[in-house]
């Protein structure tokens, strides 16, 4: 599964959240990590941990990944 810019999206990276669209349940943009087994593709969706030790399901093409 591909993210915004067409990176392939795998456990462990790290990447940028964008800014929340009215179905998310993050507040704001923020930098996490794909957790394992948090690539979705089915769903179309990333399951990524923020700094703070929350998840969040978000859609593929609502994140970047960070180099």
């Amino acid at each position: 599964m591909l993210e915004k810019t067409g990176t392939v999206l795998e456990e462990f990276q790290q990447v940028e959240v964008g800014e929340p669209t009215r179905t998310d349940r993050h507040n704001h943009s923020f930098i996490g990590i794909i957790v394992k087994g948090g690539v979705l593709e089915s769903r179309g969706t990333v399951v990524v941990e923020d700094q703070c030790g929350e998840t969040f399901e978000v859609d593929a093409d609502n994140v970047a990944v960070i180099d």
